[in-house]
């Protein structure tokens, strides 16, 4: 393994966080990779040099500084990555305080390294399984060659599966902290622990998309297992969570049918329901569609002047909440009934549609329904 420079630096941001002395790491060729002090970046040690070819540490005198080029008095330490000697790590000072903390910034560098081995393991890992997931839900013509990609990665192609679009969000719209994706790609795994029949992968700022096994998950049971990784979610990191679902997807070879499903699942926005079933909310899946210069020439036509008129938009939502009724929706607007007459008709002059016809009542609900979106915005 090549020791890295952004590794190296970590190490010596690290070190300085609770020691007072410099402190420089050596690649292989014996050239200062990170220091404390920048301006020896780039240059030779001869005495990290020295350490890497003999694997042993070098306490390096006011005398030795005489012989070996590019050093300070201190002790220079090899950095062993699974039984190899890949680098050298250096700390100035007296004999006794070098020796003192030598052992232990030593450690401490090995642990380091081992922590981003693992890490960049991981993350590797983790983008083969997205380039896998990605071209499985793309791809209108499962290949043989794409069936034996998921058998190596472990995945049970054969299985019928719900398509699951996840995404974070929170009040402000600011970025997520670092780290906290992978956290929470954690979390999501411990409510789904079996990674052979529900996979997981990363799929963009802040999103993740779950192929849950049909088997292991009842409809019922899928929606009870989100709203527990909601809560813990919320809990843990103080974000809020929703979820698109597709329908189950009989034949895993057409996951893309899934994917889109999930996809305008994810895209209807209903506070009071974080979790969508695609089959669930068949309007709003079908609204969620449009693009939004469409949405707002549907706004525009149909509710005309009326966008200006607040009272008269209250009483538009008010009167579809309420199943068109008159004596209901003048109760619930705590207005008479003569009064309730007058706004419809001013809707109607304002809009240009007729309350009684349904042609126009459907244009003047769709619109008033982009409208609504476009406010909560």
């Amino acid at each position: 393994m090549r020791l890295l420079t952004h590794v190296a630096q970590r190490i010596v941001n690290e070190v300085n966080q609770v020691l007072s002395e410099e402190v420089i790491v050596m690649n292989r060729e014996g050239t200062i990779i990170a220091a404390s002090d920048r301006s020896r970046i780039g240059s030779f040690h001869q005495g990290g040099k020295e350490v890497i070819m003999t694997e042993q540490k070098l306490l390096i005198t006011e005398k030795e500084t005489e012989r070996l080029q590019g050093v300070k008095v201190g002790l220079n330490l090899p950095i062993r990555f699974q039984q190899k000697v890949i680098g050298a790590v250096g700390i100035t000072g007296s004999k006794s305080g070098a020796a003192l903390h030598g052992e232990l910034i030593q450690r401490l560098t090995e642990l380091i390294i081992e922590e981003a081995y693992a890490a960049e393991k991981l993350d590797s890992e983790l983008r083969g399984l997205e380039t896998f997931v990605y071209e499985w839900l793309h791809t209108e013509t499962v290949t043989a060659e794409l069936q034996d990609r998921g058998y190596i990665l472990g995945i049970e192609m054969s299985e019928a599966r719900y398509c699951v679009l996840l995404q974070l969000w929170q009040q402000q719209e600011e970025a997520l902290e670092p780290g906290v994706e992978i956290d929470v790609l954690e979390t999501i795994r411990s409510v789904f622990p079996n990674e052979q029949k529900d996979v997981l992968v990363r799929w963009g700022r802040g999103r993740f998309a779950l192929l849950a096994s049909a088997k292991q998950h009842s409809r019922h049971g899928l929606a009870q297992e989100l709203v527990t990784l909601a809560r813990k979610i919320k809990e843990k990191y103080h974000l809020g969570l929703r979820a698109g679902i597709s329908r189950q997807q009989p034949d895993p070879l057409q996951m893309n049918l899934a994917y889109r499903e999930a996809q305008q699942a994810l895209a209807v926005k209903k506070a009071e329901e974080p979790i969508i079933f695609y089959d669930t909310f068949i309007l709003e899946v079908v609204l969620a569609e449009a693009k939004p210069e469409t949405r707002q020439h549907i706004i525009d036509k149909a509710l005309g002047q009326l966008q200006a008129e607040t009272e008269l938009i209250e009483t538009l939502q008010a009167y579809f909440a309420h199943q068109l009724s008159i004596k209901e929706t003048a109760t619930a607007l705590h207005i008479h009934i003569n009064t309730l007459h007058y706004r419809l008709k001013r809707i109607q002059e304002l809009s240009g549609c007729q309350l009684k016809e349904t042609k126009d009542l459907v244009a003047l609900f769709i619109a008033l329904w982009y409208y609504k979106e476009q406010s909560i915005r």
